[in-house]
């Protein structure tokens, strides 16, 4: 039987208060603000906050929120750069009780109007420009132009609150006392929207208490500890900033340097000035790093753990080319909290290229065949997940038609396998899976091989239908920085590679060579497939 449950005792004790470990985002920033008061808590573009100040801001701002007539319970959306304001408004929204509902940035007024319209906001905070978007504009094409006035508490939308970059507080509100007792450990602490990269963004409900274990769990296997200086540049809005770093951060004391967005010479001095130790970026961060100017030139040694990415070479990037040598290789989703399975910082090389580590104490999963039998040792099949998990997504019962096997586990529509020693091998995306002449092919295996290929450097694999109803698979090459051959050498290499390393039909028929900065990414900073599936289909 294919179940793992990691029995590790959890030995993160950092914010304990009188022997009770805090349950909630408010009550785990209060213990660190007592404990670590005069120690740095944040550095963003609007400057730097200790623990104790950073308390107290949130105190304030929820008590503003419940002053403005705001009640436990009422959502709140974030729509604002990384940085001081998006984190004084999450925690001091739930200081106040409410739930914060963090809004992709990226958004223009349809996908606005979809969130307003199923998240049930009261109040929007926001600025004026954002990345160069005028936000109450795109808000009132979203149907909600409504600026908030301090004098309107109905029950209503209360409109848009402006927050300037330059100002400490929002000049719209006043400070106020913050209410006691607000929120509870079972309580939601904020919704995320997945990134919807095949249907409309899902809403997913995260519960305090739940971020905050899964928080501790995922920290004690990168080794994070008060005092270390985490970057983060992705968006928090992104599942990967909102419930994953956010709670590490809050669990273990440790200090968010946040920066708006990856660029690589800048994020390079940034990480340098601030002595960052644990690295929190995707694949494209990574690559931004190493293809910047002044890599090599920057010290950036002070970087020691962290997550990595899906694949070999991508993980062996951040490990061996940025020197994070006790960087951890993991698997998760939002809907589960972060991580699910991750290896240990001090694990092998080789255990961190080739698995996503052992499930953690906080999870559970197990690896199903068509049928929902559970597979043997080192059969791939779909991963399956309970624990620090949600019980559903937020909406109609059509949003959750599937999500949920007969015995109540949430189907991931992944793939991977579990070996003898309990590690999970990710095997990619069920939904894309290719059937190349009636047999499947994983695209993750032929990238794999791919990018194991000494002149390339990226490698996405993806299917093209035909007229027959068959797929066409498609390899999107993008060659390292030494290829001088040109593109017709590189494919015939690149065949007579994949050849030697694998059957004949997982040779992709068509190649497609393509500069690095041409592959199409998401707003969160992951490669599209999507994308990169209607370019090619256009230019056919």
């Amino acid at each position: 039987m294919t179940r793992i449950e990691d029995t590790r005792t959890d030995m993160s004790t950092l914010t304990e208060q009188n022997g009770t470990r805090p349950g909630t985002f408010p009550e785990a920033l209060a213990a660190l603000a007592h404990r670590y008061g005069d120690q740095e808590a944040v550095v963003a573009p609007e400057g730097r906050i200790t623990f104790a100040d950073f308390a107290r801001r949130c105190d304030d701002l929820a008590g503003a929120f419940a002053a403005a007539g705001l009640r436990p319970g009422d959502r709140v959306g974030i729509l604002l750069p990384n940085g001081l304001r998006w984190l004084v408004t999450m925690l001091g929204a739930q200081r106040a009780g409410l739930v914060a509902v963090p809004i992709n940035t990226w958004y223009r007024s349809a996908e606005l109007a979809h969130l307003m319209s199923t998240a049930g906001l009261r109040l929007v905070v926001t600025d004026e420009q954002v990345f160069g978007k005028n936000m109450p504009a795109e808000l009132a094409a979203a149907g909600h132009g409504e600026l908030f006035t301090g004098g309107r508490h109905t029950r209503g939308y209360l409109g848009t609150l402006l927050w300037p970059a330059p100002e400490p507080f929002p000049p719209g509100v006043v400070p106020g006392p913050a209410p006691a007792g607000a929120v509870t450990p079972d309580d939601l602490a904020m919704i995320l929207y997945t990134s919807g990269s095949t249907a409309l963004p899902k809403p997913v409900p995260l519960e305090h208490g739940k971020l905050l274990r899964n928080g501790r769990a995922m920290g004690e296997r990168m080794h994070v500890r008060p005092g270390d200086r985490i970057w983060f540049a992705m968006p928090l809005f992104f599942g990967y900033g909102a419930c994953n770093a956010l709670p590490v951060a809050l669990s273990h004391g440790a200090t968010l340097c946040v920066q708006e967005k990856v660029e690589g010479d800048a994020a390079l001095e940034f990480i340098e000035r601030e002595r960052c130790t644990v690295s929190y970026g995707l694949a494209t961060a990574v690559r931004a790093l190493l293809a910047a100017p002044s890599f090599g030139t920057r010290d950036i040694s002070s970087l020691r753990t962290g997550p990595v990415g899906f694949n070999a070479e991508d993980k062996r990037l951040a490990i061996e080319g940025l020197g994070i040598t006790e960087a951890c290789s993991a698997y998760g989703l939002t809907e589960s909290y972060g991580f699910v399975t991750m290896t240990d910082a001090h694990d092998p090389l080789e255990i961190k290229l080739h698995t996503q580590g052992t499930v953690l104490d906080t999870q559970r999963i197990r690896i199903v065949d068509s049928t929902g039998a559970e597979c043997p040792p080192g059969v791939t099949g779909e991963i399956e997940v309970r624990g620090c998990v949600i019980d559903s997504y937020l909406g109609s019962v059509e949003i959750n038609a599937g999500t949920r096997s007969a015995d109540g586990w949430f189907r991931t529509g992944d793939l991977g396998a579990i070996g003898e020693d309990g590690r999970l091998a990710f095997g990619g995306r069920w939904k894309e899976m290719l059937k190349i002449k009636g047999i499947n092919v994983a695209p993750l295996e032929i990238e794999a091989i791919v990018t194991g290929h000494d002149h390339v450097d990226q490698a996405y694999v993806i299917g093209l239908s035909t007229p027959d109803g068959d797929q066409e698979m498609a390899c999107v090459v993008v060659p390292d920085a030494g290829w001088s051959a040109g593109e017709d050498e590189l494919v015939r290499r690149l065949d007579a590679h994949i050849r030697g390393c694998a059957a004949s039909y997982k040779v992709p028929s068509r190649f497609v060579v393509m500069d690095s900065r041409s592959v199409p990414q998401t707003d969160t900073g992951k490669v599209s497939k999507v994308k990169l599936r209607e370019m090619l289909e256009a230019a056919r």
